[in-house]
């Protein structure tokens, strides 16, 4: 693929996918609109800074009376709290200006930074144990020296990990941490560029997972983003791809054996960047596989036509189950409807970062990205609307509410909405995921690790069924997390995406 080629798709992709906020940040020069705002509406008395001054306290590096999540900000700033002499916002800042500045304080005492990704952050793995609510820990670096894009760990039960470049392809960390050659006959992949650090492209290969009875039948499922030449869709003048599943084999180094699980028509294809298109894979206990297909279109989430911002369900050997919901709600058989229509399982998704199942719940669960604010953990429920593009508790990176039906004159009720089960905001843009299912940390049994991109931390979530009752932050500043495994040794493995060479490194319990 040409340079010239390359920049138009990442262009196209700047502008539908997550590039939206790099967009933003082009054309106002980098700059986070809510810093001029809090300057000229709070920075006379609490500092541009926010270190505070003579007539207001800090906001960062100190409790704060009234309170720190987005909520207590709000109030905060619409209820001028007596005594403190503080203007009467609410009649000159609109509802979501208000929203926004809390957002920005709530980021700011977190260290974040909206417009700072993390990409060059260099990794410190610190000798000394970190000691948690439940256990005592150590970080220690498994691999080094990855791609940059790298993607995806798979453990395997010799201690080894299967390791997707997004760019490169298919490998084999050891259990002594060395990468093998690529495997061979992988799909092809595509070539990419960086915009503000940001990667664009189409046919990258990301997620990779066993099958549950992988011992007996040595299957292994590769999600990528299928390469389509110039001529697939009529109506792209550029190469195009889209999110399809592969199952195959790995014998003497090559793939092989491979058959198609999920595939959608042709039609789909499209120029718009892979860096948005989801890429994960989950079984549950009864046969299933799902996937994750990000926001590819615009409005795809929405369209029950479009393959985009779903989730989809099949077989395992890539057959429509016969009570997938919009089977079911249609009374027809699973060859009468469209192909996309067969396989949902769930839709309105935009950034879909993660997907597990949950053993203990019965269901399958997500991460996923918001706008600015609006970060989900969601229990994924058979047929229901998650809301993207026509709601979020994030702001649009404009800084207004998430309505995108208004302007197209859609009828469109929000109580229809399944709600997240957790909103994190402010959005430490979060990823992958896992259910910490062993017994070496024992007190971790059950609950959720949690990764996150430009928070670069690690979370630990508590629930009660789907209500989470306790949060931890278990490692913070380390470096952008890719993905989180839990390997059969019990240790906690994750992916560090690196600009100068991605990473593994592993939680290990200290005696």
């Amino acid at each position: 693929m040409s340079k010239l080629k390359v920049f138009l798709l990442s262009f196209v992709g700047l502008v539908v996918a997550v590039g939206l906020a790099a967009l933003y940040f082009w054309e106002t020069g980098n700059l986070d609109m809510y810093v001029p705002m809090f300057a000229a509406n709070c920075g006379e008395c609490h500092g541009s800074d926010l270190r505070g001054s003579e007539t207001a306290t800090a906001l960062i590096e100190t409790n704060l009376e009234y309170g720190d999540t987005v909520a207590d900000l709000i109030a905060s700033i619409k209820n001028r709290h007596d005594g403190t002499g503080s203007p009467d916002f609410e009649s000159t800042l609109s509802r979501q200006q208000i929203k926004g500045l809390s957002i920005y304080i709530a980021e700011r005492r977190l260290g974040q930074r909206f417009t700072d990704f993390r990409f060059d952050t260099e990794v410190v793995v610190q000798e000394q144990p970190l000691q948690s609510e439940e256990h005592l820990f150590r970080i220690e670096l498994f691999a080094d020296n990855l791609d940059p894009m790298a993607f995806c760990i798979e453990p395997m039960r010799d201690g080894s990990l299967l390791l997707t470049e997004r760019e490169r392809g298919l490998s084999i960390i050891s259990p002594d941490g060395i990468q093998s050659e690529l495997i061979s006959g992988t799909p092809q992949t595509g070539d990419s560029l960086d915009i503000m650090g940001i990667k664009y492209g189409t046919g990258w290969l990301l997620d990779i997972a066993k099958h549950p009875n992988y011992e007996n039948n040595n299957w292994l499922y590769l999600h990528y983003t299928d390469l389509c030449p110039t001529d697939c869709v009529d109506s792209e003048p550029l190469d195009t791809s889209m999110n399809r599943l592969d199952r195959g084999r790995i014998k003497d180094g090559e793939w092989v054996e491979v058959e198609t699980i999920w595939q959608t028509d042709p039609a789909w294809y499209t120029s718009r960047a892979d860096t948005g298109a989801g890429g994960r894979i989950a079984f549950d206990d009864s046969g299933h596989v799902y996937i994750s297909v990000g926001m590819r279109d615009a409005y795809g989430p929405q369209d029950m036509n479009n393959p985009s911002g779903k989730i989809h369900r099949v077989n395992d050997d890539g057959t429509v189950p016969a009570d997938n919901p919009f089977v079911v709600s249609t009374g027809n058989s699973p060859d009468e409807l469209p192909f996309t229509q067969q396989t949902i399982w769930t839709y309105g998704h935009r950034s879909p970062q993660g997907l597990e199942w949950n053993y203990k719940q019965r269901s399958v669960w997500n991460t996923e990205m918001g706008p600015r604010g609006g970060d989900e953990i969601n229990e994924l429920l058979a047929g229901r609307n998650y809301g993207w593009p026509y709601f979020s508790l994030g702001l649009e990176y404009s800084g207004g509410d998430v309505e995108r039906h208004k302007p197209r004159n859609i009828e469109f009720d929000t109580s229809t909405i399944e709600q997240t089960l957790v909103d994190i905001t402010p959005s430490p843009a979060i990823s992958s995921f896992a259910f910490y299912n062993h017994d070496r940390f024992a007190h971790w049994k059950d609950n959720l690790l949690l990764g996150s991109l430009k928070g670069s931390s690690l979370f630990r979530y508590v629930f009660d069924g789907n209500k989470v009752v306790h949060k931890e932050t278990l490692i913070k500043d380390l470096a952008r997390i890719r993905d989180v495994e839990i390997g059969y040794d019990g240790f906690v493995y994750l992916l560090l995406e690196v600009k100068n060479g991605s990473k593994i490194v592993r939680l290990v319990p200290v005696a």
